[in-house]
């Protein structure tokens, strides 16, 4: 039995990928030498240009800009706030608006809070609690007086007007009642249908007709 030899396989794989490889290695050898040359030749020293050309013509003019005259102008412009406005304003509410907003709260405290407060603590919530215990005792008198007011027209109603209708129903109306059913209402009941009938054995004998 032949087997094939593994020295062979492995010289021929690596001479195709040596085919394959050593092209595109050396397109990137090639690339990368001309980045590294872009880079040292054109794009580093462009860019150490523009950064000297940024420093020196923004951040240095900004700076001093900003040490020289932003910060000396703000200052500037503060200490003429603060003299003109801040410290008038100040000394304005300190010295002149405070003491007399605390006179005239003391005017007001004096003349109407305290009064206000003293009425009402001694006169008025006194007044209010003995009104409001007399109205409420008063409701409940007025309901104890409605109560037996009620009672005593009931009563009286019952005794004036109840009572002897009730006696007139029971011992007049009552026994007419029954006097009528029996005596009236009876009698006439039985005497029409009486001449219902004769009405219809007439119809029927003149006419025919069913019994």
């Amino acid at each position: 039995m032949n087997t094939e030899n593994p020295g062979c396989l492995t010289g021929v794989a690596r001479a195709v990928a040596l085919v394959i490889v050593l092209p595109l290695r050396l397109i990137w050898d090639a690339f990368a030498f001309c980045m590294e040359q872009l880079w040292r030749w054109i794009l580093a020293p462009v860019g150490r240009a523009l950064g000297w050309l940024i420093h020196y013509l923004v951040v240095v003019p900004l700076r001093f800009l900003w040490e020289w005259v932003i910060v000396p102008v703000a200052r500037a412009l503060w200490w003429v706030i603060d003299l003109l406005l801040v410290t008038p304003l100040t000394w304005l509410w300190r010295w002149v608006l405070l003491p007399v907003i605390k006179g005239l709260w003391w005017v007001v405290d004096l003349l109407v809070v305290t009064p206000l407060t003293w009425l009402w603590q001694y006169v008025l919530a006194p007044v209010a609690r003995a009104v409001g215990a007399a109205l409420a005792w008063a409701w409940d008198i007025a309901g104890r007086i409605s109560r037996a007011v009620s009672r005593a027209i009931a009563w009286l109603l019952w005794n004036v007007v109840g009572r002897p209708l009730a006696w007139v129903y029971r011992t007049v109306l009552t026994p007419v009642g029954h006097w009528l059913r029996a005596w009236v209402w009876r009698p006439v009941a039985a005497a029409a249908r009486a001449v219902r009938t004769a009405a219809r054995e007439v119809r029927v004998a003149l006419f025919g007709g069913p019994r």
